[in-house]
């Protein structure tokens, strides 16, 4: 059966847990062996360390290509134009390996594809694709996780590959939930498979038979998650006052001509969906109000 992640069809010797159905574009992904902390070119962006949460991490560009460093797991090598992925051998888990190949170096594949990359989760209702937009550690993962458990299907649940032609649509990433330890005690997934447990985070692998392929889905909405502490308020968003948060969340290389292509594309998506600022107590216990409300007006 052919599988697929953000619109590309895996060409490789090596096994996967995250794939949907389906097929895409062909993306070479391979190991190699050359593991140096030093990965030559030049800086182009880094992640500085946040204990518990981000590793630190620093991408090189070099002649349109890239490599991506991160510590205590490897360099990983992309190369958009043809498009491949070359994987660091065997200094962390497999799953774990494979949950970084679908962050950054596939973003830099689908980024020079023409999508743009929103830091956001969807899931799809209605046959349509809802984002929840926010910063990291901002409840995307668990608003995900219960929109699953309520019987809709998780189609990104960190990063969300935008197509903006011919009109603005998600394409699935991998099929993954990476999920708060207390928060998977006390909201189970449905059909899903514990792949790892750690310090903070369990990690899953989603129910192989409602994962769907990798067609892209309308945008219904995009939801900004904005933490409250009183009643439940869904409002709308103007696009122009959309604008600075979808700055902020859209992924950007620092060049002019980057800056020109992620402000056109934001600008675009801002202008053709709806958008919703979203307040809600984050309690567990909210949560099937938060989804019905959405469902129904967002």
């Amino acid at each position: 059966m052919s599988t697929a992640c953000f619109g590309f069809r895996p060409v490789s010797e090596l096994s996967f847990a995250y794939l949907r159905g389906g097929s895409g574009e062909p993306l070479e992904i391979r190991e190699h062996d050359g593991n140096g902390a030093d990965p030559g070119g030049a800086l182009v962006a880094e992640w500085t360390p946040v204990p518990g949460r981000r590793s630190w991490a620093r991408l090189y560009a070099e002649d349109g290509r890239y490599r991506l460093w991160v510590e205590g797991g490897g360099t990983f090598r992309v190369d958009p134009a043809v498009p491949r992925i070359e994987l660091p051998v065997g200094l962390e888990p497999e799953v774990r390996r494979e949950e970084r190949l679908w962050g950054i170096p596939a973003l830099l594949c689908f980024l020079a594809r023409g999508d743009l990359p929103l830091h956001a989760a969807a899931v799809e209702v209605d046959g349509e694709a809802v984002l929840f937009a926010a910063p990291g550690y901002a409840g995307k993962t668990t608003l995900a996780a219960a929109f699953d458990a309520a019987g809709h299907r998780v189609l990104s649940e960190d990063v969300s590959c935008i197509r903006l032609s011919p009109r603005p649509a998600v394409v699935p990433g991998p099929a993954m939930l990476r999920v708060r330890r207390d928060i998977a005690e006390s909201l189970p997934i449905p059909g899903a498979r514990e792949l790892a447990v750690g310090d903070d985070r369990v990690h899953f692998a989603l129910d192989p038979e409602r994962r769907g392929d990798c067609t892209p889905l309308p945008i219904r909405a995009l939801v900004f998650l904005r933490p409250g502490d009183g009643d439940l308020t869904l409002e709308p968003v103007s696009p122009a006052d959309a604008l600075p948060d979808l700055w902020a969340l859209a992924f950007r290389l620092p060049t002019a001509d980057d800056r020109e292509r992620c402000f056109q594309a934001i600008a675009m998506l801002a202008d053709g969906i709806r958008i919703w600022n979203l307040e809600r107590p984050l309690r567990l216990d909210g949560l099937p109000a938060v989804i019905e409300r959405i469902a129904a007006d967002a």
